[in-house]
Protein backbone atom coordinates (compact mmCIF):
# COMPACT_ATOMS: atom_id res chain seq x y z
CA UNK A 1 0.00 0.00 0.00
CA UNK A 2 1.31 3.45 -0.92
CA UNK A 3 2.34 5.65 1.97
CA UNK A 4 0.20 8.70 2.72
CA UNK A 5 1.66 11.83 1.14
CA UNK A 6 3.02 14.58 3.38
CA UNK A 7 2.73 18.20 2.28
CA UNK A 8 4.71 21.33 3.13
CA UNK A 9 2.70 24.49 3.67
CA UNK A 10 5.29 26.89 5.07
CA UNK A 11 9.07 27.20 5.15
CA UNK A 12 11.50 29.65 6.73
CA UNK A 13 15.29 29.76 6.53
CA UNK A 14 16.92 32.15 9.00
CA UNK A 15 20.67 32.51 8.61
CA UNK A 16 23.53 34.63 9.98
CA UNK A 17 22.88 38.34 9.92
CA UNK A 18 19.22 37.78 10.92
CA UNK A 19 17.99 37.90 7.33
CA UNK A 20 15.02 35.55 6.83
CA UNK A 21 13.97 36.78 3.39
CA UNK A 22 15.62 34.88 0.54
CA UNK A 23 15.74 37.82 -1.88
CA UNK A 24 17.84 39.87 0.57
CA UNK A 25 20.53 37.29 1.33
CA UNK A 26 24.18 37.93 0.62
CA UNK A 27 26.99 35.42 0.26
CA UNK A 28 28.90 35.26 3.55
CA UNK A 29 32.53 36.33 3.39
CA UNK A 30 33.45 35.92 7.07
CA UNK A 31 32.08 34.61 10.35
CA UNK A 32 29.23 36.76 11.66
CA UNK A 33 28.27 37.49 15.25
CA UNK A 34 24.64 38.60 15.20
CA UNK A 35 22.54 40.35 17.84
CA UNK A 36 19.07 38.84 17.37
CA UNK A 37 17.31 40.94 20.00
CA UNK A 38 15.92 43.56 17.56
CA UNK A 39 14.48 40.80 15.35
CA UNK A 40 13.06 39.06 18.43
CA UNK A 41 11.10 42.18 19.34
CA UNK A 42 10.00 42.66 15.72
CA UNK A 43 8.80 39.08 15.21
CA UNK A 44 7.61 38.09 18.69
CA UNK A 45 6.41 41.52 19.78
CA UNK A 46 8.52 41.47 22.93
CA UNK A 47 11.93 40.49 24.22
CA UNK A 48 12.55 36.91 25.33
CA UNK A 49 13.26 37.36 29.03
CA UNK A 50 16.41 35.40 29.87
CA UNK A 51 16.25 33.73 26.45
CA UNK A 52 19.62 32.70 25.04
CA UNK A 53 20.85 33.37 21.52
CA UNK A 54 20.11 29.73 20.67
CA UNK A 55 16.56 30.05 22.00
CA UNK A 56 16.11 33.24 19.97
CA UNK A 57 17.16 31.46 16.76
CA UNK A 58 14.57 28.74 17.31
CA UNK A 59 11.71 30.98 18.46
CA UNK A 60 12.08 33.49 15.60
CA UNK A 61 12.14 30.74 12.98
CA UNK A 62 9.13 28.92 14.41
CA UNK A 63 7.09 32.12 14.63
CA UNK A 64 7.92 33.22 11.08
CA UNK A 65 7.09 29.77 9.74
CA UNK A 66 3.67 29.43 11.36
CA UNK A 67 2.91 33.02 10.42
CA UNK A 68 2.88 31.95 6.78
CA UNK A 69 -0.10 29.59 7.07
CA UNK A 70 -2.52 32.46 7.69
CA UNK A 71 -4.35 30.90 10.64
CA UNK A 72 -3.53 29.56 14.10
CA UNK A 73 -2.14 26.04 14.09
CA UNK A 74 -4.28 23.31 15.62
CA UNK A 75 -3.68 22.94 19.35
CA UNK A 76 -2.49 19.35 18.90
CA UNK A 77 0.18 20.27 16.32
CA UNK A 78 3.44 18.58 17.34
CA UNK A 79 6.87 20.22 17.33
CA UNK A 80 10.04 18.37 16.33
CA UNK A 81 13.37 20.11 16.75
CA UNK A 82 16.84 18.98 15.70
CA UNK A 83 20.14 20.38 16.97
CA UNK A 84 23.65 19.07 16.62
CA UNK A 85 25.45 21.19 19.22
CA UNK A 86 22.67 22.71 21.33
CA UNK A 87 23.34 25.54 23.75
CA UNK A 88 27.04 26.16 23.11
CA UNK A 89 27.18 29.67 24.56
CA UNK A 90 25.18 28.96 27.72
CA UNK A 91 26.99 25.68 28.29
CA UNK A 92 30.35 27.44 28.01
CA UNK A 93 29.18 30.13 30.43
CA UNK A 94 27.95 27.48 32.86
CA UNK A 95 31.28 25.65 32.78
CA UNK A 96 33.17 28.89 33.36
CA UNK A 97 31.12 29.40 36.52
CA UNK A 98 31.30 25.93 38.05
CA UNK A 99 34.86 24.92 37.11
CA UNK A 100 38.05 26.48 38.56
CA UNK A 101 38.84 29.31 38.67
CA UNK A 102 35.09 30.02 38.72
CA UNK A 103 33.02 30.42 41.87
CA UNK A 104 31.70 26.86 41.76
CA UNK A 105 28.10 28.09 41.59
CA UNK A 106 25.95 28.42 38.47
CA UNK A 107 23.62 31.32 37.76
CA UNK A 108 20.07 29.88 37.79
CA UNK A 109 19.09 31.00 34.30
CA UNK A 110 22.38 29.84 32.80
CA UNK A 111 21.80 26.45 34.40
CA UNK A 112 18.27 26.24 32.99
CA UNK A 113 19.18 27.52 29.53
CA UNK A 114 22.08 25.10 29.14
CA UNK A 115 19.52 22.37 28.37
CA UNK A 116 19.15 21.98 24.57
CA UNK A 117 15.42 21.26 24.77
CA UNK A 118 14.77 24.76 26.14
CA UNK A 119 14.85 26.01 22.54
CA UNK A 120 11.99 23.70 21.55
CA UNK A 121 10.06 24.76 24.66
CA UNK A 122 10.39 28.46 23.82
CA UNK A 123 9.64 27.86 20.12
CA UNK A 124 6.40 26.10 21.06
CA UNK A 125 5.49 28.86 23.51
CA UNK A 126 6.11 31.52 20.85
CA UNK A 127 3.51 29.96 18.55
CA UNK A 128 1.06 28.69 21.15
CA UNK A 129 1.71 24.95 20.86
CA UNK A 130 1.39 22.69 23.90
CA UNK A 131 1.23 19.17 22.44
CA UNK A 132 4.01 16.70 21.57
CA UNK A 133 7.43 18.41 21.74
CA UNK A 134 10.61 16.51 20.93
CA UNK A 135 14.26 17.52 20.61
CA UNK A 136 16.50 15.27 18.50
CA UNK A 137 20.30 15.41 18.69
CA UNK A 138 22.11 13.25 16.13
CA UNK A 139 25.14 15.36 15.18
CA UNK A 140 25.13 16.35 11.47
CA UNK A 141 21.91 14.43 10.79
CA UNK A 142 19.83 15.90 13.63
CA UNK A 143 17.35 17.74 11.41
CA UNK A 144 16.92 14.79 9.06
CA UNK A 145 16.19 12.51 12.04
CA UNK A 146 13.65 14.97 13.45
CA UNK A 147 12.00 15.26 10.03
CA UNK A 148 11.88 11.48 9.65
CA UNK A 149 10.20 11.14 13.05
CA UNK A 150 7.65 13.82 12.21
CA UNK A 151 6.74 12.11 8.92
CA UNK A 152 6.32 8.78 10.69
CA UNK A 153 4.02 10.31 13.31
CA UNK A 154 1.96 12.11 10.66
CA UNK A 155 1.46 8.92 8.67
CA UNK A 156 0.49 6.93 11.78
CA UNK A 157 -2.00 9.57 12.86
CA UNK A 158 -0.10 10.46 16.04
CA UNK A 159 -0.41 14.14 15.15
CA UNK A 160 -2.49 15.98 12.51
CA UNK A 161 0.26 18.51 11.75
CA UNK A 162 3.90 19.08 12.56
CA UNK A 163 6.21 22.05 12.92
CA UNK A 164 9.71 20.73 12.21
CA UNK A 165 12.86 22.76 12.74
CA UNK A 166 16.58 22.62 13.15
CA UNK A 167 18.96 25.18 14.63
CA UNK A 168 22.51 25.61 15.84
CA UNK A 169 24.44 28.67 16.99
CA UNK A 170 28.00 29.72 16.32
CA UNK A 171 30.48 30.58 19.05
CA UNK A 172 33.41 32.97 19.32
CA UNK A 173 36.33 32.75 19.28
CA UNK A 174 36.35 30.49 16.23
CA UNK A 175 39.12 28.32 17.70
CA UNK A 176 36.80 27.27 20.54
CA UNK A 177 34.03 26.37 18.08
CA UNK A 178 36.47 24.20 16.13
CA UNK A 179 36.80 21.94 19.17
CA UNK A 180 33.18 20.97 18.57
CA UNK A 181 32.98 20.94 14.77
CA UNK A 182 36.03 20.81 12.50
CA UNK A 183 36.01 23.38 9.70
CA UNK A 184 38.40 24.05 6.84
CA UNK A 185 40.04 27.48 6.82
CA UNK A 186 37.86 28.59 3.90
CA UNK A 187 34.57 27.47 5.53
CA UNK A 188 32.34 29.99 7.28
CA UNK A 189 31.36 29.20 10.87
CA UNK A 190 27.64 29.30 10.32
CA UNK A 191 24.49 29.36 12.35
CA UNK A 192 20.82 29.39 11.52
CA UNK A 193 17.31 28.13 11.97
CA UNK A 194 15.18 26.34 9.38
CA UNK A 195 11.51 25.36 9.79
CA UNK A 196 8.80 23.51 7.85
CA UNK A 197 5.08 23.17 8.57
CA UNK A 198 3.71 19.79 7.49
CA UNK A 199 0.35 18.05 7.29
CA UNK A 200 -1.52 15.60 5.02
CA UNK A 201 -3.68 18.17 3.21
CA UNK A 202 -2.68 18.87 -0.40
CA UNK A 203 -4.81 22.01 -0.65
CA UNK A 204 -2.59 25.07 -1.00
CA UNK A 205 0.62 23.12 -0.38
CA UNK A 206 3.94 24.63 -1.35
CA UNK A 207 5.64 21.26 -1.69
CA UNK A 208 5.42 17.54 -1.05
CA UNK A 209 7.90 15.53 1.01
CA UNK A 210 8.64 12.36 -0.92
CA UNK A 211 11.00 10.54 1.42
CA UNK A 212 13.63 10.67 4.13
CA UNK A 213 16.01 7.74 3.70
CA UNK A 214 19.10 6.51 5.55
CA UNK A 215 22.09 4.83 3.92
CA UNK A 216 24.23 3.00 6.48
CA UNK A 217 27.95 2.83 6.88
CA UNK A 218 29.76 0.00 5.14
CA UNK A 219 27.63 0.16 2.01
CA UNK A 220 28.35 1.97 -1.24
CA UNK A 221 25.77 4.60 -0.42
CA UNK A 222 26.79 6.97 -3.22
CA UNK A 223 25.85 4.40 -5.89
CA UNK A 224 22.65 3.57 -4.02
CA UNK A 225 21.68 7.24 -3.85
CA UNK A 226 22.41 7.64 -7.56
CA UNK A 227 20.12 4.74 -8.40
CA UNK A 228 17.42 6.12 -6.10
CA UNK A 229 17.53 9.53 -7.75
CA UNK A 230 17.55 8.02 -11.24
CA UNK A 231 14.46 5.97 -10.38
CA UNK A 232 12.35 9.13 -10.28
CA UNK A 233 12.98 9.36 -14.03
CA UNK A 234 12.89 13.14 -14.26
CA UNK A 235 14.98 15.20 -16.64
CA UNK A 236 15.63 18.08 -14.23
CA UNK A 237 16.55 17.06 -10.70
CA UNK A 238 18.18 19.50 -8.31
CA UNK A 239 20.79 18.26 -5.84
CA UNK A 240 21.06 20.26 -2.62
CA UNK A 241 24.39 19.11 -1.12
CA UNK A 242 25.08 19.16 2.61
CA UNK A 243 28.38 20.33 4.04
CA UNK A 244 30.00 16.91 4.39
CA UNK A 245 29.32 15.97 0.78
CA UNK A 246 32.68 16.34 -0.97
CA UNK A 247 33.34 17.95 -4.35
CA UNK A 248 34.34 14.52 -5.68
CA UNK A 249 31.07 12.96 -4.47
CA UNK A 250 29.01 15.71 -6.08
CA UNK A 251 30.97 15.27 -9.32
CA UNK A 252 30.36 11.50 -9.23
CA UNK A 253 26.61 12.03 -8.90
CA UNK A 254 26.60 14.55 -11.76
CA UNK A 255 28.51 12.11 -13.95
CA UNK A 256 26.07 9.30 -13.15
CA UNK A 257 23.04 11.55 -13.59
CA UNK A 258 23.40 13.80 -16.65
CA UNK A 259 21.35 16.95 -16.26
CA UNK A 260 21.59 16.96 -12.46
CA UNK A 261 21.58 20.57 -11.25
CA UNK A 262 23.32 21.66 -8.05
CA UNK A 263 21.64 24.15 -5.71
CA UNK A 264 24.18 25.50 -3.18
CA UNK A 265 23.00 27.01 0.09
CA UNK A 266 26.04 26.90 2.38
CA UNK A 267 27.40 30.22 0.99
CA UNK A 268 24.36 31.88 2.61
CA UNK A 269 24.35 30.19 6.01
CA UNK A 270 27.83 28.78 6.59
CA UNK A 271 28.64 25.37 8.03
CA UNK A 272 26.87 24.02 11.12
CA UNK A 273 25.30 20.64 12.02
CA UNK A 274 21.68 21.44 11.15
CA UNK A 275 22.39 23.53 8.05
CA UNK A 276 20.17 21.02 6.18
CA UNK A 277 17.13 22.68 7.77
CA UNK A 278 18.17 26.03 6.30
CA UNK A 279 18.95 24.52 2.88
CA UNK A 280 15.72 22.58 2.52
CA UNK A 281 13.61 25.51 3.71
CA UNK A 282 15.45 27.87 1.35
CA UNK A 283 14.43 25.68 -1.59
CA UNK A 284 10.81 26.39 -0.72
CA UNK A 285 10.80 30.00 0.44
CA UNK A 286 12.78 31.78 -2.25
CA UNK A 287 10.74 33.78 -4.73
CA UNK A 288 13.06 32.61 -7.52
CA UNK A 289 12.79 28.88 -6.77
CA UNK A 290 11.81 26.63 -9.65
CA UNK A 291 9.12 23.94 -9.16
CA UNK A 292 10.39 20.39 -9.48
CA UNK A 293 12.25 17.64 -7.65
CA UNK A 294 14.88 18.61 -5.04
CA UNK A 295 17.13 16.13 -3.26
CA UNK A 296 19.13 17.08 -0.17
CA UNK A 297 22.00 14.76 0.65
CA UNK A 298 24.43 14.80 3.55
CA UNK A 299 26.42 12.37 5.66
CA UNK A 300 28.01 12.35 9.08
CA UNK A 301 31.57 11.74 10.22
CA UNK A 302 30.80 8.00 10.48
CA UNK A 303 29.84 7.92 6.76
CA UNK A 304 26.15 7.40 7.40
CA UNK A 305 24.17 9.29 4.76
CA UNK A 306 20.62 10.64 4.70
CA UNK A 307 18.60 11.74 1.71
CA UNK A 308 15.59 14.06 1.83
CA UNK A 309 13.55 14.32 -1.38
CA UNK A 310 10.81 16.87 -1.94
CA UNK A 311 8.81 18.16 -4.82
CA UNK A 312 8.45 21.93 -4.91
CA UNK A 313 4.99 22.78 -6.22
CA UNK A 314 5.20 26.57 -6.03
CA UNK A 315 7.33 29.29 -4.48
Amino acid sequence: MAEAPIYIHAAVALGPGAVPAGAQRQVLVHDLETDLRPLVRQVLGQALRQGSHFVELAAIGAKLCLGQIGKPAAADTALYFGTGLGQIRKTESLLDQVLPPGSGFAAPFDFINASPNMAAFHAAAAVGLSARNLTVAQDELSFERALDLAISDLRRGVTPAALVGGADENFFPRADYLRRLALHDDEIMGEGSGWLFLDRDANGARGELLCVERYGTGQNWLDAVGRRIAAWGEAAIRLVPGFRLSIAEIAALREALPGLLVVPYLPYCGVYPTAAAFGIAMCLESASVQPGLYVHLNRNAQDEAMLVALRVLKA
